[in-house]
Order: C-alpha cells, then structure tokens, then sequence
C-alpha cells in the first residue's frame, strides 16, 4: 500500500471515529498585519481555494505556489477549504503553515481564523480557514444541518450511517479608513443529494443574513467557498440552488465581470457549459489531482455596495499549461473596489 493511500485509510478511520466538530471555532490568530495599503489602493483582492485535505505529502509544495500568487497578486483575504490538523497530517493546522510560508518566503503576514468541521482534533481532522492581511476585529462559524453520510460497517457487520457536519465561517475585517467588512467562508455538502445542498443553502443564507443585519453601515459582503453544485450539472436540476444566492442581493463576482469584459462573447451558459471540454472558467477537472467531468463549483459572490475590476480563475492547469498544480479545483481569484 502506498503512503497516501496508508494516510487515505487513517483519515477514513478518523472520521469514522468522531465525526462531528460541530462548531469548533478557536479564536482567531492575530499577526501584525493591518492592510492599511487598502486605504490607498481602495480594493481588495481574494483568493478562495480548496486545497485537497487527502493528499497531504506534497501540501507544503503546493502551498508554497499559492504563496507565491498570493505575494504576485497582493491578495489581501485567502479562503481556504480542507484545511487539516492532527497526528496523522504532521501539522496542528495547515492554514498555519501555509501562514508561515507567507511571511517567511514573503515577507508577508496574515491574521488567521479556523472553523474545524470533520474527524478527531487530535487525530485527523478537517477545516474552513480564512487568511487576512487585515485586522480581524470579529469571527464566528455556524454549523450546517446533517444532510452528508458516510458508511461503516459496526460490530455486528451492519451498515451504519454516520453524519458529516459542514459549517461557514465568517470575519468581520477592519480596512482602515474604508470601515469594516463581512467575509463568509463555506464548504457545502458533496456527498448528499440536491436537497441536502438546499438545506445547508437555506441555513448559510440564514446566518449571512442575519450577520449582516447586525452590522451597522452599508458595506460590502463576500461569500465564497466550495459550494459543489453547477448551473449545467444533472441537466441544470441545481441551478435553482445558485440562483437562490443570487436572490438575496449577491452576484457571482467572477461571472459578472467575465461576461461584462467580454464584448458580448461570454454569458451565463456559456461559462464552463461543456464537462468534457474543461475551459478557464472551470474550477474541478482541470487538474492532474482529478479526473474529466470539468464543472464550475468554486465561487466568491458579493453584496453591493462593491464594484468588480477583476476576475480569474487560477491554477486550472489543463487549461493554462503554466499553471502549477496545487488541489484538484482550481481557485477563484476577485478584485473588488471598496465604496
């Protein structure tokens, strides 16, 4: 047996043993970064990624390549999925490390906050994470409801179903001069039906809607993650899930500013329409870290006021053969002008 599928086969265990973190949120890990370039520049740039919590040899590699775009594109906020911490991954948090590579590779430091979701802490376990070059002035997670299974056979050899808890994560991120902002990190379901994802959509809408109404003000909103359902996926049956985020008052940022830049060439059907013809706007199926079925379920929405002045995706390296290989989905990269 391989090491990786050695380490695949303890982390199955893990999960199986303790399941639910339920809302296992730390208080956040404050550096020194502050983003007063903000003030200046007058936006902000975002990177969201699922990194790929079952191939953990090669991680810190990877990381160093999110590292060096973070450094390039001076990203500002970085969403992270599947995280891990534990005995098994040699590491209490790999957000941390991915930390440390910043700030010892480029000089750049991040504040940091973690929303454990699935496995033993101390063992094996997985998280939302959220970097930010700015002051973190407020953070919160909440779970999402039990819609995910997996199986394992118990003593009697039966099969027994076992709930796998998701969560979102929110910051309240201070720009100097420019006020503060709410930054929603997710990782909905994958492993569960169209109804699951509608469920744990209803109760994340829920919980931005009512963090927002708390906020005094009137300043931008942004909700990113890995969502995992498509506009083309099952024959368009879970567009109807997109197009509820849409209803309460957030656009698709990447879509938007793709289609508005793109001298009418570009709209909603055409973006990642073909899953055996993955394109740049495709953020699974265009890595050698997974197989074909090219979809588009990687996405940062955002509330007005906040003007997009630019979208990419990034790492789909079967599409841009310069692009290194650091998860099996691509990330989302936006840059929004703040009011």
């Amino acid at each position: 047996m391989k090491i990786s599928d050695y380490l695949k086969c303890l982390i199955l265990l893990s999960i199986f043993l303790f399941i639910s973190c339920q809302t296992c949120c730390p208080p956040p890990i404050k550096g020194d970064a502050r983003c007063d370039n903000i003030t200046e520049k007058g936006f902000i740039n975002i990177l969201d990624i699922n990194v790929l919590a079952l191939e953990p040899e090669d991680m810190d590699k990877r990381f160093e390549y999110i590292a060096d775009f973070a450094a390039e594109n001076e990203v500002d906020v970085i969403l992270l999925q599947e995280i891990i911490g534990g005995l098994v991954t040699g590491t209490n948090n790999s957000a941390q490390d991915l930390r440390e590579i910043l700030r010892n590779k480029h000089n750049l430091d991040y504040n940091i906050s973690t929303a454990w979701e699935i496995g033993d802490p101390d063992f094996w376990s997985s998280a939302n994470a959220i970097l930010s070059r700015c002051e973190i002035k407020y953070s919160r997670c909440e779970s999402l409801p039990f819609v995910e299974k997996l199986w394992k056979r118990d003593k009697d050899k039966k099969m027994k179903a076992i709930s796998i808890t998701r969560n979102v994560q929110i910051v309240r991120l201070e720009i100097p001069e420019r006020g503060e902002i709410n930054v929603y990190n997710t990782h909905v379901c994958a492993r569960c039906e169209i109804d699951g994802r509608d469920k744990q959509l209803e109760k994340l809408l829920e919980f931005v809607i009512s963090m927002d109404t708390e906020m005094p003000g009137n300043y931008p909103s942004v909700l990113g993650g890995d969502f995992n359902f498509d506009r083309f996926d099952n024959e368009g049956a879970e567009k109807f899930l997109w197009e509820k985020i849409i209803n309460n008052g957030f656009i698709d940022a990447y879509a938007a500013f793709i289609i508005a830049n793109s001298s009418g060439y570009e709209t909603l059907e055409t973006l990642c329409e073909h899953e055996d013809n993955a394109d740049e706007h495709c953020t699974v199926g265009v890595s050698q870290l997974n197989g074909p079925n090219a979809r588009r379920v990687d996405y940062i929405f955002t509330k007005s006021p906040a003007t997009i002045r630019a979208a990419r995706v990034a790492f789909n390296e079967l599409v841009n053969d310069d692009e290194p290989t650091v998860s099996d989905h691509a990330g989302v990269f936006i840059s929004l002008e703040l009011p």
